[in-house]
């Protein structure tokens, strides 16, 4: 009977109220007519149904159900969404970034309608659900690069400041000095990033940072060289070089002939590694020494000096010295410049007193007192009227390994017999001696046997040494070359 006279207290309203006007008649002022509330449910007497702050036909107009105060489920009332966070009721994810709208609100602390609240790149469900990245970080790791930037540029660690572990931050090496942060040795040269620059200065990006031939880790961990500098010991030549020369990148001059590296193979061809690239018994620092002596020796050639003076009347031939000259030019030698022969320097000096005959005691004095070339590595020779050795006449002698190689010759005609004499004297005094094979200064061997003219049976009118079986005269002179001592030169180049 109550529910009865409810029904018709309300139909009484509804039909009075709808004789006053004929719009909607809403019985809680939410717009919406009692028959409409009745049939979706909402309450007529209460304008927000649901008690979301929206009331019911602002849910209607909105899409929302006004039957539930959080229509998309999304922990967030419909009226908040709205009126308050500006998000969509109707959406659980309003932004579409992974997270729903109520778990950025409350667990994030995310804005619900941006997809990247830090705008570091990433969306804000990759940063929590992914990365494990703080989503209101644009740094998460505080290394000096973006989350977005480490994950999709770099493939480094969003969460680790130093990703590869090799002493410098991911920020540090992309920024600052374009390594790679993921990479402990970025240009793989077998120093670390933080090593090449910390330490060693070298450039962590270049493998070789002087561009010198050899890797950074090569020079500091192998040969002690500077990786920065292309020519560590300053002698003219590239590490790297040094190395294809056998010589030593931390020693200017390698062989110590005082002449540097770089001169030796920049300049002259010789060797940096051997004291006497050519094997004449001169030095090659010798041999470029400011010395006009040597002024016309060459480091990579042999070279032969003699110094001849003359008793009056007795000067030697141009044309005879010149037989000899070239003889030796045409010896069989290989030269480390590429060439053959040995180069004859003959300086004829000094006219001296003449004197009937010449023993081995006046050879001494005479050139105790002329010769001008002592201690520069020349032999010395004299022509004279008649030597004299062991109590009889002879065509001349030679010393052989000792008082610089000191020659005495006869003055003969025509210039083929003095260039004969002269010939065999010169090949004592470079070395080739009787104990070096028995038919030097013999007639043991016959000429046709042993064609040289250190042979007794060679005659006069004939020139050369041999070069074959049984002895090679010119091989010998090439290994045990006899040259007079030299005073020490100090003139490194």
């Amino acid at each position: 009977m109550e529910q009865s006279k409810s029904a018709v207290a309300i139909f009484v309203v509804v039909i009075a109220a709808g004789g006053a006007s004929a719009g909607v008649v809403s019985v809680d002022g939410d717009g919406r007519s009692l028959s409409t509330e009745l049939t979706s449910e909402t309450n007529a007497f209460a304008a927000d149904t649901d008690g979301d702050g929206l009331a019911d036909d602002e849910e209607v107009s909105a899409g929302t159900d006004p039957l539930s105060s959080d229509s998309d489920g999304d922990g967030l009332d419909d009226g908040l969404e709205v009126n308050r966070y500006g998000t969509d009721p109707n959406a659980r994810d309003s932004d579409e970034d992974g997270l729903s709208d109520g778990a950025e609100m409350a667990d994030h602390g995310t804005d619900p309608t941006a997809a990247d609240s830090d705008s570091d790149g990433l969306g804000d469900g990759a940063e929590v659900d992914e990365y494990g990245t703080d989503p209101r970080a644009v740094d998460t790791d505080d290394d000096g690069l973006r989350d977005g930037l480490e994950v999709d540029d770099h493939e480094s660690d969003p969460l680790v400041a130093d990703t590869d572990q090799d002493g410098l931050d991911d920020g540090v090496e992309v920024i600052d000095h374009g390594t790679d942060p993921v990479a402990f040795d970025t240009d793989g040269d077998g120093l670390s990033d933080a090593r090449e620059l910390a330490d060693l200065e070298t450039d962590p990006t270049a493998t070789d940072t002087d561009d010198d031939g050899l890797g950074d880790a090569v020079e500091v961990d192998r040969y002690d060289t500077d990786p920065t500098i292309a020519d560590t010991d300053d002698d003219g030549l590239i590490d790297g070089r040094e190395l294809d020369a056998i010589a030593d990148p931390t020693v200017a001059d390698t062989d110590g002939d005082g002449v540097s590296d770089g001169a030796e193979v920049n300049d002259y061809g010789s060797d940096p590694t051997a004291v006497d690239t050519d094997g004449d018994g001169l030095s090659d620092g010798e041999e470029v020494s400011d010395d006009p002596a040597m002024a016309e020796a060459e480091p990579a050639r042999f070279d032969v000096f003699v110094e001849l003076d003359y008793m009056r009347g007795r000067k030697p031939s141009a044309e005879a010295i010149d037989m000899v000259v070239e003889e030796y030019a045409d010896a069989p030698v290989e030269n480390p410049d590429g060439s053959t022969g040995i180069s004859l320097h003959v300086e004829i000096d000094d006219e001296i007193d003449r004197s009937p005959t010449t023993n081995l005691t006046e050879r001494n004095d005479v050139m105790a007192e002329h010769m001008d070339y002592e201690g520069k590595g020349y032999r010395y020779g004299v022509f004279v009227v008649d030597p004299y050795l062991n109590g009889r006449d002879v065509a001349g002698f030679a010393s052989i390994r000792n008082s610089n190689g000191a020659m005495v010759c006869k003055a003969l005609d025509p210039p083929l017999y003095q260039a004969n004499h002269f010939m065999h004297e010169l090949g004592h005094s470079v070395g080739l001696g009787h104990g070096a094979y028995n038919g030097i200064d013999s007639s043991q061997v016959s000429y046709e046997e042993y064609t040289s003219v250190m042979n007794y049976n060679s005659g006069r009118e004939v020139l050369g040494y041999a070069d074959g079986d049984p002895f090679d005269d010119w091989q010998h002179i090439e290994d045990h070359v006899y040259t007079p001592p030299t005073d020490e030169i100090d003139d490194e180049r």
